[in-house]
């Protein structure tokens, strides 16, 4: 085998390798995102409480505050749940199934999970364009809603990366 051989081989079996790093990196920013998220709802919590105890002066927008936040946890954590394995399956059945039964339930599972967060990214698209021209808000604060939506679409995005690339690799296993 030649040098260029080599070079070729290695450049090839690196392609999935730096598409994987790639993925989990973001996926990594994005659940960042989460985390934080999850601090300010658990800090305005606290300081509600807090508030309303000692000051007896509760923070109007608690509830607001805190259903948005928990949207923002759901929605860009998401990604980091599927490449850690995390969300909900049921392979009690899948593994007793013969090996080419498997790979094409997988290869099915991952095309139809693609299809679900696509379906997801664009209503989320749609419907953040709807609020935006409405201008819906929150209740007590008037928080305008439009960012929130875009920002499940924009959160989702990465679920659609992923599984395009299981998609892709699943389908290739299965030849």
């Amino acid at each position: 085998m030649t040098a260029r051989e080599q070079s070729n081989n290695t450049i090839k079996s690196d392609v999935p390798l730096r598409t994987t790093k790639r993925l989990e990196g973001i996926s990594v920013w994005f659940n960042w995102v989460a985390v934080l998220a999850l601090l300010a709802m658990f800090a305005i919590m606290v300081l509600d409480i807090l508030t309303s105890k000692i000051l007896n002066m509760p923070i109007t927008a608690t509830v607001d505050i805190a259903s948005l936040l928990a949207l923002v946890v759901a929605s860009f954590s998401v990604s980091r749940t599927i490449l850690a394995k995390r969300h909900i399956e049921v392979e009690f059945i899948v593994t007793r199934l013969p090996r080419g039964a498997r790979k094409i339930f997988n290869t099915l599972s991952s095309f139809l999970s693609l299809a679900f967060f696509l379906l997801v990214v664009w209503r989320a698209f749609v419907y953040a364009y709807s609020l935006q021209k409405t201008g819906e808000s929150s209740l007590t604060q008037h928080i305008p809603m439009a960012p929130f939506a875009y920002g499940i679409a924009i959160a989702c995005l990465p679920a659609v990366l992923i599984y395009a690339y299981q998609t892709f690799r699943d389908t290739k296993d299965v030849r």
